[in-house]
């Protein structure tokens, strides 16, 4: 496994040094302020992302380098992966498979992007390890891990929960169930209700908002739209590849392999027909990918079908990373992805050089600004869709007067006018945003 294991480290240097140099995306940002704001749970997410970012605090004087943790938390999942596929595939193989994985969407440049979905792959993947090794022994720690890894991943991501029913579907479809020591399942429930407690006991304590909007999220919409469907599989089409979808449909797998198509397409089904209901973000059926890529690299490990899909995705990262660093697309700037990483800048002058409090209308400005700045700005509390910031004291203004950086269309919240605010005076600073001074103007008011 020398080589394997070469390339997996040169994997690691590059990826490390690539996260220090690109900067933190929006969503990223917000995380990094849930590192400041440690808790239990969060209203958006479980806290793993967050306590991730806690961790790589220490790392924030070295470039963006506080998302590291998460960063090489991804990178080991391929080598979960690899104790995964070593039963088939030898050292030849599995090298070109990990090259094949470290140019893939989701694996590549996205596994630099560290969210809930970091946490989620890993105990996913480090899930079924664990059952594969499960299945026909009777050791008690199997079953233990089994339940700690599960609840971890709950504690990271709740769409941990599809594991379940996908891995009750193979079991049962192929007669593994038959070689599970039921006796010891109690103690992977148990296991996995006491590793999870803490994103139960925020949930309690706030009357199970996370919970709730998590479902409303992702299960329903007050307004359809037919178009749900045809994105979703565009877009998971799009992003695994179609001659690699083609590869993981022409043949069918060994049968000591069939797990990996119940593992692929348990959970892309289940957000297709979820998209009937509901907007399906692309990533939302991401621990689908890496069972799907391994099987189209087993069915076709020297196909050249999947080394032209590899050589389209090493085009596209080099393409992705020369537009970060120079735009040169011919599109306008503001219309492309990339746009979010300089899209709240207007705003770091005033925060800068404010002497009052300054808050901002979105927890996209909120947390872009605070990293930027390295300083905590807040979300004004009720502007916007509901999110952690609405959860904290600091998003309540208590001086008689602040600024506030929105978009040209907002306003102030119920809340903040019936504390007697009011605006005073307004720059506009771009087409889209502006600063707006506010002032505390009635003399009842409750605060």
């Amino acid at each position: 496994m020398k080589r394997f294991y070469q390339l997996w480290s040169v994997g690691l240097v590059v990826k490390t040094a690539l996260a220090i140099w690109l900067p933190l995306s929006n969503d990223e940002c917000y995380y990094w302020v849930w590192g400041h704001h440690p808790q239990l749970s969060y209203f958006d997410h479980p806290g793993m992302v967050g306590w991730i970012f806690w961790l790589g605090t220490w790392l924030e004087s070295f470039g963006n380098a506080t998302r590291l943790p998460g960063v090489w938390i991804g990178h080991v999942t391929l080598l979960i992966w690899a104790a995964i596929l070593r039963r088939v595939m030898n050292e030849s193989a599995l090298t070109k498979w990990l090259l094949f994985m470290l140019f893939s969407p989701f694996f590549g440049l996205g596994s630099l992007v560290v969210t809930p979905d970091i946490p989620l792959l890993f105990f996913w993947s480090l899930s079924l390890w664990i059952l594969l090794k499960t299945i026909g022994k009777g050791s008690p720690q199997l079953y233990a891990a089994l339940g700690l890894s599960l609840g971890l991943g709950f504690l990271s991501k709740y769409m941990i929960v599809i594991f379940v029913p996908t891995a009750l579907i193979w079991l049962g479809a192929s007669g593994e169930w038959r070689k599970i020591q039921w006796r010891w399942v109690p103690l992977t429930i148990l296991l996995g209700l006491i590793s999870c407690l803490p994103v139960f006991i925020w949930n309690a304590g706030h009357d199970w908002v996370s919970f709730r909007f998590q479902l409303d999220h992702g299960l329903q919409s007050e307004v359809w739209d037919w178009t749900w469907p045809f994105e979703y599989f565009g877009g998971q089409l799009l992003i695994l590849f179609p001659l690699t979808v083609w590869c993981a449909l022409r043949k069918r797998p060994a049968p000591n392999l069939t797990f990996l198509s119940y593992f692929a397409w348990t959970p892309l089904v289940f957000f297709f027909l979820t998209s009937f209901k509901a907007h399906v973000e692309a990533n939302w059926p991401i621990m689908a990918h890496p069972a799907f890529l391994a099987l189209a690299f087993v069915n076709f490990p020297n196909s050249r079908l999947l080394k032209i899909t590899l050589g389209v995705w090493i085009v596209a990262h080099v393409a992705l990373i020369a537009e970060i660093e120079h735009h040169w697309l011919p599109v306008d700037a503001t219309q492309l992805k990339t746009y979010e990483f300089t899209h709240f800048d207007v705003f770091l002058p005033d925060a800068q050089r404010s002497d009052q409090p300054f808050y901002l209308g979105s927890y996209q400005a909120a947390a872009t600004v605070s990293y930027k700045l390295r300083r905590q700005f807040y979300k004004i509390e009720g502007l916007n869709r509901r999110d952690f910031y609405d959860f904290i004291p600091e998003s309540r203004p208590s001086r008689d007067s602040f600024l506030l950086g929105c978009e040209n269309d907002q306003g102030l919240p119920e809340g903040v006018l019936k504390a007697g605010y009011r605006e005073v005076s307004s720059v506009k600073l771009s087409s889209e945003f502006r600063v707006v001074e506010v002032k505390r103007i009635a003399q009842d008011s409750d605060r």
